[in-house]
């Protein structure tokens, strides 16, 4: 499919900076970057991991359609949806979108979505945006069912990581642009101007200054905050979730223990 955009996405797992990286995007000259804009990926997110042709209708007619309408020549969406089974359908219709993967710590992505009430496969929002152990391809989680709320949002935090990975090889593979940053460093403006420059991005004094101002912001914070368990208990907790995938990804809790110097 022909589209005459630069086109860039983020693999993230939510609750680590998305709508704050939005943001600092927004400062770069001929870039128009959206936070789950309209039409969001959410409203056919849940359908498409049933059913994948979905994902190509709500491509063709509702996603490229709203972002060619854009004028900027680059276009930028820090949704934590793209990567839910919206990118293999973008490259097999011809597109090659530069890919940012956003991190976080994923015992702090647990705690934050535990916070928000966002749990997979048990609470409307967890449903609508989050992928959960009965979907096809993740991560398997075998009595999932038995688990604490916690622990399915640990998991969740898990199966982005692996699918960061799983991108990252992907892309490198085709050629396309990356760049990774933690939800701690989009504050480093060194940092940030490497990964602008990884997207062949300009890292002008004008997107400095825009960098300095924003970042002096706190951005889309929970305002229900939780009191976290004593960190042997929430160890233990995320221990038993380790047990029941490491079989599947025996690497992927050593390259998660590298990211965040765990």
């Amino acid at each position: 499919m022909a589209l005459e955009k630069t086109l860039i996405f983020t693999v993230t797992p939510g609750r680590s900076g998305s709508n704050y990286l939005s943001q600092l995007l927004s400062a770069v000259p001929g870039l128009h970057a959206e936070h789950e804009p309209e039409p969001n990926f959410v409203h056919v997110m849940r359908r498409i991991q049933h059913n994948p042709d979905i994902a190509f209708t709500f491509l063709r007619e509702h996603k490229l359609p709203a972002i060619a309408k854009v004028s900027e020549p680059i276009y930028a969406e820090t949704s934590n949806l793209a990567c839910k089974g919206f990118i293999e359908p973008m490259i097999l219709l011809g597109l090659r979108p530069g890919l940012i993967f956003l991190r976080r710590s994923p015992r702090e992505v647990a705690w934050s979505l535990l916070e928000r009430g966002c749990i997979p496969a048990r609470t409307p929002l967890g449903f609508s945006y989050l992928l959960e152990p009965r979907d096809p391809f993740v991560l398997p989680l075998i009595g999932w069912e038995t688990l604490s709320d916690y622990q399915l949002c640990f998991w969740y935090a898990l199966e982005i990581e692996r699918r960061c990975l799983r991108y990252s090889a992907l892309a490198s593979s085709l050629g396309m642009p990356t760049a990774e940053v933690t939800n701690k460093e989009l504050n480093d403006w060194v940092i940030f101007s490497q990964l602008l420059s990884n997207l062949n991005l300009p890292a002008t004094d004008a997107v400095r200054e825009a960098h300095t101002r924003i970042s002096a912001q706190h951005h889309n914070p929970n305002i229900s905050r939780k009191e976290m368990p004593l960190m042997d208990d929430v160890a233990a907790a995320e221990e038993k979730v380790w047990g029941r995938i490491a079989h599947y990804e025996p690497l992927l809790r050593q390259n998660i223990q590298q990211r965040y110097a765990l």
